[in-house]
């Protein structure tokens, strides 16, 4: 989709829910949707608006990105560190995490096998899937060959 089209469907939608489509917000929205591959949390959005010469605050961030959360337009993902990473929430998309312990690099995947397993396992517990967060820990081929260089201690 088109980041015009994104940013109209947005704006469309914070207006249903009765809120503001603020500057601020479109620019985060824009920050949060420009790299797919790529899992920013507020430091990062905040340094990256600020390279481009925006000036908003990082509680104004945590905020928005708070909102976007609450309202089903973003997720917020744990990786293991002190803070939430931040990426759009999709409908349709179902896809877990690998996260290198070394050098904190975040994969995508999504296995359709995996899906469906967790469908039967599902429907055995009497749920309907709707998404799922799966995070696999481990070191990327860079860093299994230093095991002892970069490890983040627990």
């Amino acid at each position: 989709m088109k980041i015009k089209t994104r940013v109209e469907n947005f704006s469309s939608f914070l207006r249903g829910k009765g809120l503001r489509f603020t500057r601020s917000r479109e620019l985060i929205w824009e920050e949060i949707h420009g790299q797919s591959e790529i899992h920013r949390n507020a430091a990062d959005i905040y340094q990256s608006l600020k390279k481009k010469g925006h000036r908003i605050s990082l509680a104004t961030i945590y905020r928005t990105l708070n909102l976007f959360v609450q309202t089903g337009l973003a997720r917020a993902e744990d990786f293991g560190e002190k803070h939430s990473h931040f990426e759009p929430e999709t409908p349709g998309t179902i896809h877990g995490h690998l996260i290198c312990l070394g050098c904190g690099l975040v994969k995508e995947f999504e296995e359709e096998e995996l899906k469906k397993e967790l469908e039967v396992i599902s429907q055995r517990l009497g749920f309907s899937l709707a998404k799922y967060s799966l995070q696999i820990f481990g070191f990327c081929q860079k860093c299994s060959h230093f095991p002892s260089r970069g490890r983040k201690k627990s």
